[in-house]
C-alpha cells in the first residue's frame, strides 16, 4: 500500500424528508425519504503501474431509498420495533451498484417480560439481501436471529444479560476490498456472550 498526498475531502449533500405519526394503541410510525450524492468519494484501488493498493478521488455515487419503520410500548412490558429500507447506492458515471450496498434492510426487535420488571428477554431479527462483491460477483443474502435473556432489577445494582448470537448458525459472508484475496469473508456463525455489570 501506499500513500496519497493529493486526496481531496468528499462533497455530500443530503436531502431527507420525515413523517413521523402516533398511530394509536401505543403505535408510532416514520417514513424517511432521502437522496444523497456524493462527490469525490474515496475509493482504494490497485495502480497499475506499480500494483500497490492507494485511495484515490474516483467515484461519484448516487443514494436513494425509503424507510419505514413502526414502534410500539404497552404497560405491561411488552416493547417491539419493526423496520424495512429500500435503498439503492450507484456509480452515477457507470450506473452500476455500489459494491457492499443491499438493496433490501429488514429488522425486528422485541422485549417480553418473563418476571415484571426483572426478567426479560430480547429477540432481534435481521435480513439482508444480496450484496455485489469487487469481484463483480454477489454476497448471497442472509436472515440472522439473535436472542437474548436479561435482568436489570432481579439484584440491586446488579445487571445480568446472556445473549446467542447467530441463534441458528447461519453461514454467510461479507465483501472486502481489494486487499484482500478473497471476494467476501466468511462470519460467526453460533457465537455465545454472557455479561455481569454491578454498579456501586
Amino acid at each position: 500500500m501506499k500513500s496519497n498526498r493529493n486526496l481531496d475531502p468528499e462533497k455530500i449533500q443530503n436531502v431527507e424528508f420525515v413523517f413521523h405519526q402516533y398511530l394509536g394503541f401505543n403505535l408510532w410510525g416514520t417514513a424517511t425519504v432521502y437522496y444523497q450524492r456524493i462527490d469525490d468519494l474515496i475509493s482504494q484501488q490497485v495502480d497499475p503501474a506499480d500494483g500497490f493498493l492507494v485511495f484515490r478521488n474516483v467515484d461519484k455515487v448516487e443514494g436513494k431509498g425509503l424507510e419505514l419503520e413502526l414502534e410500539g410500548k404497552w404497560k405491561n412490558g411488552f416493547r417491539g420495533r419493526l423496520s424495512y429500507v429500500l435503498q439503492k447506492a450507484k456509480d452515477r458515471e457507470t450506473n452500476e451498484t455500489l459494491v457492499n450496498s443491499p438493496s433490501h434492510l429488514f429488522k425486528f426487535n422485541g422485549i417480553v417480560p418473563i418476571w415484571k420488571e426483572k426478567l426479560f428477554v430480547g429477540l432481534e431479527e435481521q435480513f439482508t439481501s444480496q450484496r455485489k462483491t469487487s469481484g463483480g460477483h454477489h454476497a448471497g443474502a442472509f436472515f440472522i436471529t439473535n436472542l437474548t435473556l436479561f435482568s436489570q432489577n432481579l439484584v440491586k445494582d446488579l445487571e445480568i444479560s446472556a445473549s446467542v448470537y447467530n441463534l441458528f448458525n447461519k453461514k454467510y459472508g461479507d465483501p472486502v476490498g481489494e486487499e484482500h484475496l478473497q471476494d467476501e469473508i466468511k462470519q460467526d456463525g453460533r457465537t455465545f456472550r454472557f455479561k455481569i455489570t454491578y454498579r456501586f
